[in-house]
């Protein structure tokens, strides 16, 4: 047995809602390769050992074990996360000195430690806090020395020093603006970004966040990826947001809990293969669940969106929830076995998209000439349509200002930052830069390009730059599959130099070059340059006016598109002169 010395291991707090529990608490998530059940029920029995032991009596442990590790949870009160994550921390350490070393646990010491540390870091009043907005169904958060209660233009806030009692808080003028949470494994930023701009086309004053910002009003407040609690926080407490539009990334719900609590609506874009192997997802019944998280961040009355396009997501328990159903497939007569007297349902018929309740039925836009769906030939935008369709309606929107604003989001930079960003050149041609990251996202954007040349009449080179990271080397063998079939003619292998994520530089270009070797790929036709820019420049230098080039930017997002910018701004001076 390999020493658990060497495990990965870490702990945090669960801040609101999570695959454990419907409030705070904290986990550990720690990696191991044998002994897995074995180690995990110690680990379990000396963790309910230790709690026992100690003051706080309200708590709850759960564990899961899957393939390469286990997670403990424990349901802890809200001012001693901090604690809880020591607690878990610690009974790591005595399992490792245990099972390691033969060092006997010390558990009076433990628990002398633990009881002072409970004693200095409790605050009753905050658990109080916490417990009563819980049950006056308002979110609630902490900013540093600030209390916040309910959100954006309903909020409530003072600093925490100047609460003595409950009796101090104005309970019943405080409550939640109305917000929609949205996850999957593709699209969600893109749907984020058009639920917020038909908001705010509709003259509300709304936030967003996602994996690269939080936006109010279309200003920018933080960059970054922000898709988890820490975006949430900023938008949410904002004191002018009207309507809040929350991406929700998988990852931060796993690791860290769902903090926005009673969301008007929420949806699953989609379930693909990705992220398979990380935290106990050990298949896409186990993703769907892990992304279905956001459907308990509802509030009693709020509405679950169902994509019946997907298996998994049809399959999720939500049994006690009001839905609402969309689908780019299915027909109209299919469609109505869904439509109830408290939802409605979106489809297309004859490309025209339809909001149907159970006494009126509502005709928007043509799909087709929607700019984000490139006017048709971007089908996975299809789908992404309908979903911000569906979040608008719920959040109360007009038909005719879901219109307005399905009309006026572009499928460029200005609009959609890193989804389908195309730019043309006179010299180096039909140039597209999108993050596509996983094989589902990869197919979406090839099946576009062809489409696009099609139509356009282009019968130059197809080239792509593209790159995985270490925890997607799996997909690899798909990837190479999908370039195959698209018959790329250039692929450009770039790195993610900065999110190594266990790798070691030079280890994913060089597993990605043998496995399209492997395939047949000509190697000829294949080049490593690990740095997106440099990667981009030597493309720009060879491409021709017929060609596409599709840039899977994701490190140097900014500074690919900025390079293209320049360049295509250079050629217009250079004309004009």
């Amino acid at each position: 047995m390999s020493r658990l010395y060497d495990a990965k291991y870490f702990s945090s707090r669960l801040l609101g809602r999570s695959r454990f529990f419907n409030e705070a608490g904290a986990v550990i998530d720690v990696e191991l390769k044998e002994n897995i059940s074995t180690v995990a029920e110690l680990y379990v029995n000396e963790l309910k050992r230790l709690l026992s032991a100690l003051p706080v009596k309200d708590y709850e442990v759960k564990a899961i074990t899957f393939s390469n590790g286990f997670n403990v949870a424990i349901r802890y009160p809200y001012d001693l996360l901090m604690v809880a994550c020591e607690i878990l921390d610690w009974v790591w350490y005595d399992i490792v000195d245990l099972i390691d070393d033969d060092i006997s646990i010390k558990f009076d010491r433990s628990k002398r430690r633990f009881k002072a540390m409970i004693t200095e870091n409790q605050q009753l009043l905050l658990r109080k806090l916490y417990i009563k907005a819980r049950q006056k169904q308002i979110n609630f958060f902490v900013h540093k020395d600030l209390l916040i209660l309910g959100s954006g233009i309903h909020q409530f806030r003072t600093k925490l020093n100047n609460i003595t009692k409950l009796s101090d808080i104005p309970w019943k003028k405080i409550s939640d603006i109305p917000s929609v949470l949205i996850t999957g494994t593709n699209g969600k930023t893109t749907t984020t970004r058009l639920t917020e701009f038909i908001c705010r086309k509709a003259k509300l004053v709304s936030g967003y966040c996602s994996t690269d910002w939080v936006m109010v009003n279309n200003k920018l407040v933080a960059e970054g990826d922000l898709s988890g609690p820490t975006g949430h926080q900023y938008v949410l407490m904002h004191p002018k947001v009207e309507v809040a539009i929350l991406e929700v990334a998988r990852g931060g719900m796993i690791k860290r809990g769902l903090l926005p609590n009673y969301a008007t609506a929420a949806t699953v874009t989609n379930i693909s293969y990705d992220h398979i192997g990380q935290s106990g997802i050990e298949n896409l019944t186990d993703l769907a669940v892990a992304k279905g998280i956001v459907y308990s961040g509802i509030k009693p009355d709020g509405i679950a969106i169902v994509n019946l396009d997907d298996e998994h997501i049809r399959e999720l328990p939500l049994t006690n929830q009001r839905k609402a159903y969309l689908s780019t497939k299915l027909t109209k007569e299919e469609m109505q076995k869904f439509v109830r007297a408290d939802n409605f349902v979106v489809y297309l018929d004859d490309q025209q998209i339809i909001i149907q309740t159970s006494n009126e039925l509502h005709r928007l836009n043509n799909i087709t000439q929607i700019p984000i769906t490139v006017y048709g030939l971007a089908h996975y935008n299809y789908e992404n349509v309908l979903h911000a369709t569906a979040l608008t309606f719920a959040l109360g929107l007009t038909p005719a200002q879901i219109m307005f604003g399905l009309a006026k989001f572009g499928a460029d930079a200005r609009s959609n930052f890193g989804r389908w960003n195309y730019y043309h050149s006179k010299q180096a041609g039909h140039l597209v830069v999108d993050i596509a990251h996983n094989p589902a996202g990869l197919t979406n954007i090839l099946d576009l390009a062809q489409g696009f040349r099609k139509v356009h009449g282009l019968s130059g080179r197809l080239g792509l730059m593209y790159g995985n990271t270490a925890d997607r080397k799996e997909t690899i063998p798909e990837v190479v599959k999908i370039i195959l079939e698209h018959k790329v003619d250039l692929v450009v292998i770039k790195e993610f130099q900065e999110s190594l994520r266990g790798s070691v530089l030079g280890e994913m270009p060089e597993l990605f070059r043998l496995e399209l070797l492997k395939q047949g790929y000509p190697e000829a036709q294949l080049k490593v340059i690990p740095n997106e820019l440099e990667a981009t420049e030597y493309i720009l230098a060879q491409a021709q006016p017929d060609d596409m080039y599709l840039l899977c930017s994701h490190e140097l997002l900014t500074d690919v598109s900025k390079l293209l910018r320049d360049k295509i701004a250079l050629e217009k001076k250079t004309v004009k002169i």
